[in-house]
């Protein structure tokens, strides 16, 4: 058998550890060499930030100094990881605030310990070992809401979607995204998602809750609005990055943002379609979509001439449960003689209605039986029990209501009824004595007489209404105010509940009223 000589056996190994030492004795010395910057080296340039708004143009603003204008690069210069605060600001917007933080490169970091042979902290004081999971981030601006725009209110239905049960949303990395998919679980729960569409309009001139038609409130609330708002999904593509469990990227939604008539039932008004962008930057994967909805909603509120055509609506139904002109005789007034005489002469016009679930006041504008009450008084009755002063009870027939305003007519069978005058509101003074005449609490307590002072006028949801410290009381509701000739000027409706508080209470402007329910007085 051949054999090999023994020293020819030690010697290869012997090389070949020699080589390895003198190897390993070199590594120092490139550490010293790498030692000015391994990390810039692998993680040169990846610490600035494209700041990007739409609309473009807005000023930056970092730790509260202006530093430049949208696009802006931001590049991170501090060495401890710490967040900065930064800002946007445009005229005629609102002012996005929000916070950046770097990520530690970890890897880089690593590298560098394992060629230099040292601490995991040599370089943790550098701006090179930060960086940005991505190049850019973008901000949404949002219209300023001017201080003096009444609100509107305006129902909303649930949210509908034309998607497709399979369809296909965009992707989250490779993975391919469906409706199916737990980052769109609020599409699955719709009502999650309707929740996101009224957070969009909170703080704007929209008020917007959400009601079911069909029910009986919601339906009332569709019809006091006169529009409801039917919002349908018909696209979504999110396509997104994850990054140590935060998204990052777009969502793109197209809304058909359907207003039906809130009086007449699926009678379509208008619609607008839009399209909208969410850049999504650091975001829970669980959030986006809730996210993208209510930006969506938001933008939606800055349409140019959403507010106008949601108000010219609104007026138009108010035109409309004003029902059809009624002409009424002038009633000859009641006579009194002395000034004393006055309120006991006046009561004979006011009466006690009487419902199924109470009782409200009323007062006759005719003497042939017409009479003025409050809505919410006879409520949906269409028969009432009206009982006069003189203690003999009618049957009531409800001939007209408005509820946006409050106020009712009722009509009794009868002639020369004790009919009150009617006044001018807007003739009454600030400080002028004004009586309250009703049944407060109690039918036992009808025709009580109270008074008081005009306080002033207000404006509540935009309604018009004569302030007073008259007492009001429930059971009030329904009846006059009268000024100092006897007439009235108003109907007594609410009162201010709460505790430490007395003396405020409203009434309708009886031209209001009168103007509200379509009526008119012939000679």
């Amino acid at each position: 058998m051949d054999t090999f000589p023994k020293k020819t056996y030690i010697r290869r190994p012997l090389n070949f550890v020699m080589r390895s030492i003198r190897f390993l004795f070199a590594l120092p010395m490139i550490a010293v060499m790498l030692l000015s910057g391994c990390a810039s080296m692998l993680n040169s340039g990846k610490q600035s930030l494209q700041v990007e708004s739409t609309p473009s143009g807005a000023t930056v603003y970092e730790n509260g100094a202006e530093v430049g204008l949208t696009p802006y690069v931001y590049t991170y210069d501090k060495g401890s990881g710490d967040k900065v605060s930064l800002e946007l600001r445009k005229d005629g917007m609102d002012p996005v605030a929000f916070e950046v933080k770097p990520t530690v490169k970890n890897s880089v970091m690593l590298v560098d310990a394992l060629l230099l042979g040292i601490p995991y902290i040599v370089d943790g004081s550098s701006n090179k070992l930060y960086t940005f999971p991505v190049p850019s981030m973008s901000k949404n601006l949002y219209k300023a809401m001017p201080k003096d725009r009444q609100q509107l209110d305006l129902p909303i239905t649930v949210l509908e979607n034309s998607l497709g049960s399979k369809a296909n949303v965009g992707k989250l990395g490779a993975h391919q995204l469906t409706v199916d998919s737990k980052e769109l679980g609020d599409l699955r729960y719709p009502e999650s998602a309707t929740s996101a569409i009224l957070r969009g309009m909170n703080n704007t001139y929209l008020v917007g809750h959400s009601v079911r038609l069909g029910t009986q409130k919601g339906d009332e609330d569709a019809r006091s609005a006169k529009l409801v708002l039917r919002p349908l999904l018909k696209k979504v593509d999110m396509q997104l990055a994850e990054n140590e469990g935060s998204a990052y990227g777009n969502v793109h939604l197209e809304f058909d943002w359907r207003f039906y008539s809130g009086i007449d039932k699926d009678s379509l008004l208008f619609t607008i379609s839009k399209a909208t962008n969410w850049p999504v930057y650091g975001a829970r994967t669980r959030d986006v979509f809730s996210d993208a909805v209510q930006d969506a909603a938001r933008q939606l509120v800055d349409e140019a001439d959403l507010y106008d055509r949601i108000s010219s609506t609104y007026s138009a139904g108010l035109v409309r449960s004003k029902g059809e002109n009624l002409k009424l005789a002038t009633p000859a007034p009641i006579v009194f003689a002395e000034r004393r005489n006055m309120i006991p002469s006046l009561v004979k016009g006011v009466v006690t209605v009487e419902v199924k679930d109470g009782h409200g006041s009323g007062f006759l504008i005719t003497q042939d039986g017409y009479i003025l009450t409050n809505a919410h008084v006879v409520g949906n009755d269409a028969l009432v029990k009206v009982r006069f002063e003189q203690g003999f009870t009618l049957d009531g027939q409800v001939v007209k209501v408005n509820k946006d305003f409050d106020v009712a007519l009722v009509k009794v069978a009868g002639n020369d009824l004790p009919a009150l005058t009617i006044g001018v509101d807007a003739a009454v003074q600030l400080g002028e004595e004004l009586f309250a005449i009703g049944t407060p609490l109690d039918e036992q307590l009808g025709q009580s007489v109270t008074r008081g002072i005009m306080s002033g006028r207000r404006e509540i949801e935009g309604r018009k209404y004569l302030q007073t410290d008259v007492s009001i009381n429930p059971g009030n509701s329904g009846g006059p105010l009268i000024d100092s000739d006897g007439h009235v000027v108003g109907i007594a409706t609410l009162k201010v509940k709460a505790t430490g508080v007395e003396g405020i209470g409203f009434g309708v402007p009886i031209s209001t009223a009168l103007e509200m329910l379509n009526i008119e007085f012939t000679k």
